[in-house]
């Protein structure tokens, strides 16, 4: 019905799909790492991380799965939802979780905290795109010999300026401005305050974060501390390679001249960039969370604990980039560029009018 791997055979399967799936938040605690992937042998299938508490994996059909543990309604809703729509990465699994939340399939309590999520990522959205189309004006100087006082005329003509440098028509901007927009929802555009930022961009930090302090944590146990340290490098090196991304994402937004003037071939660049960046991060809060848990254990138990969770650590390469201080922060650009927002916000309706 499946097929065992142990945790070497695991990563080299994994090294021959271009995807890896995505974490499926169960409750059941044998589902607690399962991972949902495409199989060119059977199709859907689970991956049960340390399913029998000894760091290897089980491959199993996706829809043997209820067979493998005791699954409540929750859990049963979420796997019949993701056997329909063939879910199988973070975004799709997210958009599974968010809808069946919303429908009231996971309880009150989630779909109120999905109505929440929902509404704060619209609002956010609208910012990023408000925020993009300033920077495009500004950048092309289309906003210099305009009064300080927005109105519906002076916006269309500051628009329609930038998209003669642009080489597209004003509804070709706005409709590319829009796109762009969307696709950088997950991702934000900085970590300044008053800049937006999405989910990604937040876990990224937070795993950075957590790897710095996982590094100056003592647990007062050498076997303990080496597992310790194996964790602490992952996330290192994870939140390192991550970077990398983020940041030729954010080239994206401060070239956004280029990047609207070129965007039916920089579109797909940036979709799979933002695409493999959510792969990269998606396990880290279970794993953070495990590594949480063994640190308030017993000594003997956190040992054990660490010693399965340093088995089942995703294998991150060392990178060999390095940041370049003097670069411009996408934060620290955009940031200067807040005050002029609020007299903007006329501009999709006049753009679109």
């Amino acid at each position: 019905m499946g097929r065992w791997f142990s945790n070497g055979m695991l990563h080299d399967w994994f090294a021959r799909h271009a995807r890896r799936g995505a974490v499926v938040p169960f409750q059941a605690p044998a589902l607690r790492m399962a991972r949902v992937c495409d199989d060119e042998r059977d199709g859907l299938i689970a991956v049960l991380r340390d399913f029998a508490d000894n760091g290897a994996a089980y491959i199993v059909p996706w829809k043997s799965l209820p067979l493998m543990a005791a699954m409540s309604d929750h859990d049963m809703a979420i796997h019949g939802a993701i056997s329909d729509s063939k879910a199988s990465s973070p975004a799709q699994v997210r958009e599974v979780i968010g809808k069946l939340a919303l429908s009231g399939a996971l309880g009150p309590e989630a779909k109120a905290q999905e109505n929440r999520r929902a509404a704060s990522e619209k609002s956010r959205t609208a910012d990023v795109e408000a925020i993009l189309i300033v920077h495009l004006l500004i950048s092309c100087d289309a906003d210099r010999a305009l009064p300080t006082r927005w109105s519906d005329a002076n916006a269309k003509a500051a628009v329609t300026a930038a998209a003669g440098k642009v080489g597209a028509n004003r509804r070709e901007v706005y409709r590319r401005i829009g796109e762009f927009s969307q696709l950088l929802a997950p991702v934000g555009l900085g970590s300044a305050q008053g800049v937006p930022s999405g989910w990604l961009r937040v876990l990224h930090d937070e795993i950075g974060a957590f790897g710095h302090h996982l590094a100056t944590t003592s647990t007062g146990c050498r076997d303990a501390a080496i597992h310790l340290a194996a964790v602490a490098e992952a996330a290192r090196r994870t939140a390192r390679l991550s970077d990398i991304v983020f940041r030729m994402l954010d080239y994206a937004v401060l070239d956004i001249v280029g990047t609207i003037r070129r965007w039916d071939a920089e579109a797909p660049v940036l979709r799979q960039s933002i695409e493999r960046l959510s792969v990269m991060l998606d396990e880290w809060p279970t794993l953070m969370k495990m590594t949480r848990d063994a640190l308030r254990a017993s000594p003997e138990e956190a040992i054990a604990q660490l010693r399965v969770l340093g088995s089942t650590l995703p294998r991150v390469p060392e990178s060999e980039a390095s940041s370049d201080a003097s670069a411009p922060s996408v934060s620290d650009v955009l940031g200067t560029r807040l005050a002029t927002i609020q007299a903007m916000l006329g501009v999709r309706q006049s753009v679109d009018a």
